[in-house]
C-alpha cells in the first residue's frame, strides 16, 4: 500500500513517513503540489492515501486536491478557520488535520484505515466524534 506525504516542512514529512511505515504503509514524499499531482497521475492513481498540505509551493493543496479527487485525501493545514476548512473540504478533502498534527489523531486515522480500508466517498467526509473517526454526509 502506497501513501503520498506532501507537507511543507521536511521534518514533518520525515515524522509522518516514519509513523506510516510503522503501520505498513509505504510513503513517498514530494516538496510541492504539482510534483504530487504529476507523480500520482503518472502512476495510474495507485496511491491509497494522500496527505496534502494546503500551503505548498507551485500548486497549493486545495488546487492539487481538486485534481486528485479519486484518492483519499487528508488535508493538513495550520489554517483552521472555518472558511479555510470549508474550502479544503469543498475541494474534495476527506478529512482535515490541523498542524501541528497530534500523534493521537494520526494514530486514530491509521487505525480507522486498518479496520475500514481506504475508499474515498464523493458525498461523504470523515469526522472525529467521541475520539473515533466516522463517515458523515458532506455539507
Amino acid at each position: 500500500r502506497t501513501t503520498t506525504v506532501l507537507l511543507d516542512v521536511e521534518s514533518n514529512r520525515k515524522m509522518l513517513k516514519m509513523l506510516l511505515k510503522k503501520h505498513g504503509l509505504n510513503a513517498e514524499t514530494v516538496e510541492n503540489g504539482q510534483l504530487a499531482v504529476d507523480m500520482i497521475l503518472s502512476s495510474g492513481n495507485t496511491y491509497e492515501l494522500v496527505f496534502m498540505d494546503n500551503l505548498m509551493p507551485v500548486m497549493n493543496g486545495v488546487e492539487a486536491t481538486k485534481t486528485l479527487r479519486e484518492n483519499v485525501l487528508i488535508g493538513v493545514t495550520g489554517n483552521v478557520l472555518e472558511d479555510d476548512v470549508a474550502e479544503y473540504l469543498n475541494a474534495g478533502a476527506d478529512l482535515i488535520l490541523s498542524k501541528p498534527m497530534k500523534i493521537a489523531t494520526l494514530q486514530m486515522l491509521l487505525d480507522f484505515i486498518a479496520m475500514n480500508g481506504v475508499t474515498s466517498k464523493a458525498d461523504m467526509m470523515l469526522i472525529e466524534h467521541s475520539n473515533k473517526l466516522q463517515w458523515t454526509q458532506r455539507v
